[in-house]
């Protein structure tokens, strides 16, 4: 089993008249964050739309090869860029937990 790498994941809390333009965040805010944290180790994304009777609408989970490199990503210049971003496709502001992973199968 391996231990190694980290998952940032992103919720987008779901609040009467909360708006998210998933359009919006799929071709240009995904593209900006990549843009930002390549270099520190971003591997891949998987965004999703979750069920209706949920507290949150949308999630991302971003898989980074390594916490350090999750870490250095946040303390990035580029991140601020990223953060300003998202009142352009949202009304709510998101939920970030991070962690090391521990398994995986």
């Amino acid at each position: 089993m391996s231990t190694s790498g980290a998952h940032a994941i992103v919720l987008y809390p779901r609040k009467e008249g909360s708006t998210f333009n998933a359009d919006y965040y799929l071709k240009t805010h995904i593209p900006l964050a990549k843009k930002q944290w390549e270099k520190h180790g971003l591997k891949s994304f998987v965004v999703s739309e979750l069920n209706a009777d949920g507290p949150y609408t949308y999630t991302v989970v971003l898989e980074w090869e390594s916490y350090e490199g999750f870490g250095a990503a946040m303390k990035d210049e580029g991140t601020k860029e990223v953060m300003e971003d998202v009142k352009n496709f949202s009304s709510e502001k998101p939920v970030l937990v991070h962690g090391g992973i521990i398994g995986r199968g």
